[in-house]
């Protein structure tokens, strides 16, 4: 592919890829704050109990709060198909990298599908155990944090959990890699590029709860504008060029530090320094006279 052709079709294609980081932001912020209010924050039940009591009460806000992260990761594809086929175009990059594209956002999003039904099912034994047969002692305290434990642990599908890791993991890694790559070829700013490592290092470590939602979606937004050549003083050249160019600074869109400062002033010829002049030797005055 020229280097026309690729300008050509990063053009056609802008404009899809800016929607479908737009719309897995929205879907990922509406699934998050929808999970959210499952909990009903009741009194004296730890928080695992508390979880599957509020499931079991409201079975279908999980499943629809699941369903919607589960778009948002499917709509994450175009999204990094797009930054990595610019990518490819100015840097050489693996090619079993657009299978990762391809297949980890997939995976996340079944084993979020998966696990939603998992959790029902096992929300409605913990209360029917608790209530109807006694086989738990009760929803309060450490027995019946135990009991809920020892549910998930028996009865939690072994292939949501392999595709939940495996799928978690590789789109993480897509949201590490992709930023570092591009900004490497030009196409983000520093700035894009840490938050992309950031998001994707909550994305596995989950320190703080909804942290990791509100800075993907701010980078899935931000990563959509600059799609659509919507960047607070414009784009790097590498957008425009199609080459590897670095990413202006801040002082250099300000117009403080030329780009090329040091290859486009002109160079005036160093005056060569003044050699001393040596006494003439007597042999040499003798001579003249």
């Amino acid at each position: 592919m020229t280097n026309e052709d690729a300008l050509q079709w990063e053009a056609r294609w802008a404009r899809p890829a800016a929607v479908s980081a737009f719309l897995a932001g929205v879907l990922l912020l509406a699934g998050t704050f929808l999970l959210q209010s499952i909990f009903e924050d009741r009194k004296r039940l730890e928080g695992l109990p508390d979880f599957l009591v509020s499931v079991d009460a409201s079975p279908g806000k999980l499943i629809g709060s699941q369903a919607l992260l589960a778009a948002s990761a499917l709509f994450l594809i175009p999204v990094f198909f797009y930054l990595f086929s610019a990518i490819m175009h100015r840097t050489p990059l693996p090619r079993w990298f657009v299978w990762l594209v391809l297949i980890g956002p997939v995976f996340y999003a079944v084993s979020l599908v998966i696990g939603s039904i998992d959790r029902v099912d096992v929300a409605h034994q913990f209360v029917d155990r608790t209530a109807t047969f006694g086989d738990c002692p009760g929803y309060f305290g450490k027995a019946g944090d135990e009991c809920a434990k020892d549910l998930l642990a028996k009865d939690v599908s072994p292939i949501s959990v392999g595709l939940s890791l495996a799928g978690s993991v590789a789109t993480a890694f897509l949201f590490v890699m992709l930023p570092l790559r591009a900004r490497r070829a030009g196409l983000l700013s520093q700035f894009m590029g840490i938050l992309g490592v950031i998001a994707g290092a909550l994305m596995v470590l989950r320190l703080m709860p909804l942290v990791p939602e509100v800075i993907q979606a701010f980078w899935l937004g931000a990563i959509g504008a600059l799609y659509l050549g919507n960047w607070p003083g414009g784009r790097g050249p590498a957008w425009e060029t199609g080459e590897p160019d670095p990413w202006p600074s801040a002082a250099q869109r300000r117009g403080q530090l030329p780009e090329d400062d040091a290859e486009s002033a002109p160079t005036e010829p160093a005056e060569p320094e003044p050699t001393p002049q040596r006494p003439s030797s007597r042999k040499r005055r003798r001579k003249q006279r």
